[in-house]
């Protein structure tokens, strides 16, 4: 196949230079973290038209000449894209996500890109072939010169639940999969508006969790700014707001033990980033916090360790429906 070799390009140069470029349909407008719940129930997917020229929720655009059949997923976000869409990735840096029983399972066998995040090896980037390299904003640039001499290389940047489903809808179209992702597209907003009927049935509406993800004794909180934050604002009362001091998901904000505590959440979920056996959680870092221990939710025993891998890397349409049934099983009366 003869793909395009080049970096996706913003949206202003493609209406300049690229006049075939084109947009699948957009995601629902982003609540903001700040505004009324979205009613998932009003919300109706539309299948995608199949198009090599697409423009992101983040205004990149991206051009290719064939269908890519070979695409390597350095963040989360690719990998649950494309199980969405009913493909695997050719490579991952994600293996824990998609060992996840929702995705392909412990045996998934797909193959590991070696490196830290954000410093791939770009030589087993390239052993792959790959026609797409799909990639994160502000970890993946340093990447881009190397690989973009032959192949395309697409940054992106979900900071909402609607931004995963405008990322969902735009892979749909390069890859020609629109039956596949208006199923996956429903299925979301139908997990999130049963949530929300439940949730207004059961009193759960009127919660108030958090989530805090760290390790080595330091922590910051999943914000309305994003996105799991955003998602459980649509069903709980989630009224930690963005202070954008954190880069995790867009949306990490500085808190201290006392502000929480100020806050007082009914349910804490917290996201331990263990890296050796000797790491502690979360839980155990904060047990000996005489203010840790005054939170209700301590005291109550309504602190729960999730999983990180859907909680804190997937980003998807698929990963934010686990999340969904996480936090409402974990606060079921």
């Amino acid at each position: 196949m003869n793909f395009r070799r080049s970096l996706a390009v913003p949206a202003t140069a493609c209406a300049l230079t690229l006049a075939a470029c084109s947009a699948p349909a957009p995601a629902p407008e982003d609540a903001d973290g700040g505004g009324e719940p979205v009613r998932a129930a009003a919300l109706t997917a539309e299948p995608v038209q199949a198009s090599l020229s697409v423009t992101d929720p983040r205004g990149t655009a991206v051009e290719l000449d064939a269908v890519p059949e070979r695409v390597v997923c350095l963040v989360a976000l690719c990998d649950d894209i494309l199980v969405e869409l009913g493909l695997e990735p050719t490579a991952t840096t994600s293996p824990d996500l998609l060992a996840h029983p929702a995705y392909l399972g412990a045996d998934h066998g797909v193959p590991v890109i070696p490196g830290g995040f954000g410093g791939e090896d770009v030589e087993e980037i390239l052993r792959q072939e790959p026609d797409l390299v799909i990639g994160l904003a502000g970890s993946h640039e340093g990447l881009v010169p190397a690989l973009s001499e032959t192949t395309t290389v697409w940054l992106t940047d979900a900071r909402s639940w609607q931004d995963s489903v405008g990322y969902l809808r735009a892979v749909a179209a390069l890859v020609d999969r629109s039956e596949e992702q208006a199923a996956a597209e429903q299925a979301f907003y139908d997990t999130l508006s049963q949530a929300q009927a439940t949730a207004a049935e059961t009193g759960q509406d009127e919660l108030t969790p958090i989530v805090l993800y760290g390790s080595d004794g330091s922590f910051q909180v999943d914000s309305r700014g994003s996105i799991v934050g955003g998602l459980l604002d649509e069903i709980f009362d989630y009224h930690w707001q963005d202070r954008a001091t954190g880069g995790h998901q867009a949306g990490g904000s500085d808190y201290s033990m006392e502000e929480i505590l100020a806050g007082d959440p009914d349910v804490i979920f917290l996201e331990s980033f263990i890296f050796s056996p000797e790491d502690a959680t979360l839980t155990e870092q904060f047990a000996d916090d005489p203010v840790w221990n005054r939170i209700t939710a301590v005291r109550n025993g309504g602190v729960h360790e999730v999983d990180l891998a859907p909680w804190a890397t997937g980003r998807g349409t698929r990963a934010l429906s686990v999340v969904i049934g996480d936090a409402m099983e974990l606060t079921r009366p």
